[in-house]
């Protein structure tokens, strides 16, 4: 099923209610309608009888696609056991004041980075360098990332403890979701210029997320994200930083309880 929201590149939140005759995996994909390689969300969830999703979306195109899948029709069969109810654009929720917002490097970087994630699944690569506006980042755009043997490497992106320039792999972020890009280029970000120790690697996910939430950002894509990364390297470090994350995540959600939509499904609704 697609249906449409007019979003008007606003911040906002799409509510989608869909109601099941029985228990069903929904997919649902949040896409625009005019580029390609670019998804809000993309995400799936068991409803049983009716249940609200919300859509957190900081940044929007001018008319959203929700493409609405049960299990059953991704088989290629016809479903009739479900359908969304309602649809609504409501007002994005924020919480600026849990991360420094008012320091110039990083309301000049979210400004970069954002820019840079909804334009990733369309603009060249292939060693392309963009620069912010005043010069201050770097995202050099690599088809992908790779070693010195010119293999392939697992990391989507990596900075320079150096310069601070970023590399980014193409292949990777075409697959990603916009949040799922900003989350991992404020991971980066940190390392360089917000960590105490740049070489943390939990140091930079936690001032990552702080930006990330704050901003509004959909959970549910921020989880996504690190679990991919991290199922590529399933090492006991990696099953450490998942588990510091997931608490980071919860505990934001409990300080900052008013950012909810639903608060009686305070962990399904991201």
């Amino acid at each position: 099923m697609i249906i449409y929201a007019h979003t008007e590149e606003k911040p906002c939140t799409l509510l989608v209610r869909i109601k099941t005759l029985t228990p069903r995996k929904i997919y649902l994909k949040v896409t625009d309608d005019s580029n390609p390689n670019t998804a809000y969300t993309n995400r799936y969830c068991t409803i049983n009888d009716e249940q609200s999703l919300f859509i957190r979306m900081p940044l929007s195109p001018k008319r959203a696609v929700i493409d609405v899948k049960s299990e059953v029709e991704l088989s290629g069969k016809e479903d009739k056991g479900y359908k969304v109810t309602a649809l609504k654009v409501l007002p994005i929720k924020r919480k600026l004041s849990a991360f420094d917002y008012a320091n110039p490097t990083i309301k000049r970087f979210i400004r970069f980075a954002q820019e840079f994630c909804q334009k990733a699944g369309y603009i060249s690569a292939n060693g392309s360098v963009y620069m912010s506006d005043d010069g201050k980042f770097r995202i050099d755009y690599l088809n992908d990332i790779v070693d010195e043997k010119g293999e392939s490497l697992k990391t989507p992106a990596r900075i320079s403890r150096t310069e601070g320039i970023i590399q980014i792999s193409k292949q990777k972020f075409d697959s990603y979701t916009i949040p799922m890009r900003m989350v991992i280029l404020c991971h980066e970000f940190s390392h360089y210029y917000l960590n105490g120790n740049m070489s943390s690697e939990v140091e930079a996910d936690l001032n990552a997320l702080l930006i990330y939430l704050g901003l509004g950002y959909p959970r549910i894509d921020a989880y996504n994200v690190f679990t991919q990364v991290f199922y590529t390297a399933p090492t006991e470090q990696n099953k450490k930083r998942m588990k510091i994350i997931d608490n980071f995540i919860q505990n934001f959600e409990r300080k900052y309880v008013d950012m909810t939509y639903d608060q009686e499904n305070l962990y399904k609704n991201y």
